[in-house]
């Protein structure tokens, strides 16, 4: 699966990383920001869908940490936690 960060010229490239993680998780302006960046993303599906296989924080795919929760669970998804060791795309 290859990596968010690796999607050449995905809509949040140069984009203050600050702003896909905001100390409030549930609703706050930075959230409404973020999403509507992803929301312009050709890569907005595969995001998305690495976030759902991996427990990663903060607004991936336009999705929040409680919105990927509730996917998980209706698609029956448990996340694999992020290491150090290399993925092969």
């Amino acid at each position: 699966m290859l990596k968010p960060w690796n999607f050449e010229g995905a809509s949040c490239w140069g984009i203050d990383t600050e702003m896909f993680f905001p100390e409030d998780r549930n609703y706050s302006p930075e959230n409404v920001q973020a999403k509507k960046v992803c929301q312009s993303c050709i890569y907005i599906k595969e995001c998305l869908t690495y976030a759902l296989h991996y427990q990663v924080l903060g607004i991936w795919g336009g999705t929040s940490m409680m919105e990927r929760q509730a996917l998980r669970k209706k698609l029956n998804i448990i996340p694999r936690p992020i290491t150090n060791e290399r993925h092969t795309a």
